[in-house]
Order: C-alpha cells, then structure tokens, then sequence
C-alpha cells in the first residue's frame, strides 16, 4: 500500500489515529470492560466514551488524564498529552514527547516550545511586557540566537566563532569571537576585555574602579570599595576590601602556606589551605576547619541569617538555620532534613540508595513521597481542597520523583512495574498487574475488572454482568450498568 494511507501508518501519530479508529468501530459492539491483553484492551466509561486502551502491549496506550484530557502513547517513542487547564499557566494545552527525555514540544496560549536535545531546542512565548521573544540553539552548544519583538534583545552565537548574549549566566552582555581568544562582558557598572581568557584582561566601571590582569604574573584592582593585588597568582595575593565602611578588612595569602585577613572586629588565618582555617567576626560569625574536610564548626548569630553547623567527614554532620535543620551520617548515606518556607514544611529522611521518604505540608495542600529502591514507591498528594490524588507501584527503579521523573514511567513504566495502582480522585481509584493479566478500576459506584480472554466483570452496587471469554454474559443481582452502545 502506497501514498497517504502507508504514511500515515508509518508515523507514530498515525499509529495512535489507527487505533483510536479501531477502537471505535469496536465499542459498537464489544462490551464496555474488554481484555484480550496483549492483543487489545479497552475500558469505556458509562457514556461509552473512552477511559483506556492497549492495542499490541506496550507498543500502543491511551488513559484519560484525571483532568479530562486524552494521554496517547506509541511507547517508547512517541506520546501526546492534551491538558483542558494546564497547571502552570492555568491555560489550555498540548504536549508531545518523543524519544524521551530528549524530545518534547509543548504549545499553549502563552508559550511554545520544542527541543530534540542536543540537535535543536526553540522557545517561542510572551513576556510579562505582552511582548513576543524567542530563543533557539542548534547543535548546542555551538549555535544560539533569540529575538524580541521591539529589538532590545536580538543575538546570535556560533561557538567558538563568535558570539553576543544579553543576560547570559550572571552578565548583562556577554560577547565574545573565537573563543577564549577575545571576550567582553558587562555586569552591573563594570565593563571587561579578556584575552585568552582568563588569562589577559582589563576593564573598568562607572564608578570609578579599574582593573588589569596577566595571569599569573600579576594581577591590579582599584576601586572605591576594594583594591587588590596579586603577585605569580594565585601564590601570592593582597588587598583591602570594604572600603567605604568604617570595618576595612586587610587581606595577605601566601599560597598554600600562610594566610590572614584583619580589621577592626575581624581575625582570620588559614595554614596549609584548606587544610586548617579559622575567622572570628566580633559577636556575629566564627568559622574553624582542622584538616579540611575531615573536621569543621561554624556559628553564624546574624539575625538575618543565623547558622549553627559542624561535622566530623563523613561520620556525623548537624546544621541549623532559622528556617530548617539537618542531621547527616555516614556521608552521604543518611540525612535527616526538615525545612520551613512562608507556606510550607517538609521533612526528608534518606537511607542511600535503599530508602527515601519526604513529606511536605502547608497551605497548598501535602505531598508524600515514600520509596523502598528498586522495590516500591508510593506517591501522595493533597489540595488545599482535600482532594487526594496518588499512586504506588511495586518494582520502582527509578531513585527520583517530581519533575525529575516526569514522563519516565508514561514512556518505560511498562518494562519494570510488576503492579501498579492509582488513585485520581476519591471516586477513581485502580490496580493493575504487569500487562494487564489483571486490571480494576471503581469509578463511583461502578467497579470494572477483567482477567485477559478469560472474563471480565461491569458493575455496581445493584448488580452486574460477568462475561466469560469477555463475551458471555451473565447477569448478577438487580439491573446491571447498561452497555455503552
């Protein structure tokens, strides 16, 4: 077979189309809850409308998303993802991914993207000024450029040829042609020139400051708040810094041997760096480390930012903060964690690589992370509403949750997941065994279950129907859940 038809077969959406018209013609006539895994498999809703589907396990999938989308996969290669409201923009939505994680395109009414990573990324969205911008690169990272639609922010970059960035790392301006040979870069007031970088350089700022370096014969620095000098850098270096307070603190390191810095209410040394280290700020800061990084303690008092900490490498850690604490032992097999936020506290506890556990409250809701690796997990949320949401699955070798997951499972969940249940709602909940040799779902009153080719049950608390071979009914108890025609 040739033309349209063939390429249409061909393509991974095609595949998807071909099944959602094999379903289709089929609940016209097939029961409701119907299990010939791993041929095909299909569950329809009380409306007759698609819940899930499986044709040839595990190449083809669809579920209804909890939110009312449509989720199609041709895995592992391809999936489509329509989400009615989008969590992040609160806007409608389209996602597809392919050949994940490198692949994925993704279309709103606020933002576009694509990126097949390392061949290409683009991005293609409406700032908070209404206005359009965009940014690519092709072949990353050699070839970057973007624009905005009033011109400020137009660049273009074939690394290591040449290159001009706004707003790229911590610089307001990075440019620079046949990388490392020659670089500008502005930050803040400061403008800078390096050459070979970084070995020759040279710049100055609004402010007055300037400075010049030939690495490592010397190095100068001059402005209003700090000059510097270095000598066969980084051996020996001097200066003074906070100049335009009434603290100025002294600086001389002869490196790696002897170190100090002094003011007023500041004393710090450093033998053998990083070996032995120590600083006292007067009643705010004191800092000790004896053989760096087998032993260190720290006590900062400052109110905006106070800190209590000390370990001995790697047996035994504690940290404390005003707005979290830490235990650390047998680095880094096992941590104790908990933080606080304007909104919310979590806990961690983790067991490297066999055990991990956090759990978040506030505000917004919870959320439970539990995992036994590579043997379980088990995931659970909670709105603000109280509408919990979860899932947990027996065989789980993937250490990472969150957005650090996402897209995994739905791509290659299939190839591990011995038994895998979900809760999308208080009236949605689901188990399934690896390949759907058994599969049930309840949705309000109606429970659904199926064991492939050989039965499969619809029904409610009033009754229901037991198919044997799929297809011969047998009706139990009052009026069973009428089929979806």
């Amino acid at each position: 077979m040739r033309g349209e038809g063939s390429r249409l077969a061909r393509s991974l959406p095609g595949v998807a189309a071909m099944a959602a018209a094999l379903v289709a013609a089929s609940c016209t006539w097939l029961p409701a809850e119907f299990n010939c895994a791993p041929l095909y498999r299909h569950r329809l809703d009380e409306r007759g409308e698609l819940l899930e589907l499986d044709v040839l396990w595990p190449l083809v999938h669809y579920e209804r998303t909890p939110d009312g989308g449509d989720d199609w996969r041709v895995r592992p290669l391809w999936r489509k993802v329509t989400e009615p409201i989008a969590p992040d923009t609160g806007q409608p939505a389209v996602e597809h991914q392919f050949l994940w994680p490198l692949g994925r395109a993704r279309h709103d009414d606020v933002e576009s993207s694509v990126r097949l990573f390392p061949l290409l990324w683009h991005r293609s969205r409406s700032n908070d000024e209404g206005r359009h911008e965009a940014d690519w690169y092709l072949l990353f990272p050699f070839l970057w450029g973007g624009s905005r639609e009033d011109g400020r922010e137009d660049y273009f970059g074939f690394f290591p040829i040449a290159g001009s960035f706004p707003d790229f790392l911590t610089y307001r301006r990075f440019d620079f042609v046949l990388w490392p040979i020659y670089l500008r870069l502005e930050k803040e007031r400061l403008t800078s020139t390096i050459l070979l970088w970084p070995l020759i350089g040279w710049g100055g700022g609004t402010d007055g400051s300037i400075w010049h370096r030939f690495l490592p014969f010397w190095s100068v620095a001059n402005g209003p708040k700090r000059w510097y000098r270095s000598i066969l850098w980084p051996i020996v270096s001097w200066g003074v810094e906070n100049l335009d307070s009434e603290d100025p603190v002294a600086r001389f390191f002869f490196w790696p041997i002897f170190g100090k810095q002094q003011s007023r209410t500041t004393f710090g040394w450093t033998v053998l760096f990083p070996l032995f280290q120590s600083i006292r700020i007067a009643d705010r800061h004191w800092k000790m480390d004896f053989l760096w990084p087998i032993f260190r303690v720290e006590e900062r008092s400052s109110p905006s930012d106070p800190l209590h900490q000390w370990w001995i490498f790697p047996l035994i850690a504690r940290t404390v903060t005003d707005d979290q604490w830490a235990w650390n032992f047998l680095w880094p097999l096992i941590w104790l964690r908990e933080y606080h936020d304007p909104e919310d506290v979590e806990t961690q506890q983790y067991v490297v690589p066999f055990f991990a556990h956090s759990h978040r409250e506030g505000e917004r809701g919870s959320a439970d992370w539990l995992q036994i690796w590579p043997l379980f997990h088990r995931e659970a949320t909670s709105d603000r509403h109280g509408d919990r949401r979860g899932e947990w699955s027996v065989v789980s070798p993937w250490p990472w949750h969150g957005a650090a997951a996402e897209g995994l499972r739905e791509a290659f969940g299939w190839a591990w997941e011995f038994a895998f249940a979900r809760r999308r709602s208080a009236t949605d909940t689901s188990f399934d065994l690896a390949a759907h040799v058994f599969t049930t779902r309840r949705r309000g009153e109606r429970r659904q279950t199926s064991v492939p080719f050989l039965f499969n049950w619809d029904g409610d608390g009033d009754g229901g129907t037991l198919r044997l071979f799929q297809l011969i009914p047998i009706p139990f108890g009052g009026t069973a859940p009428a089929e979806a025609k």
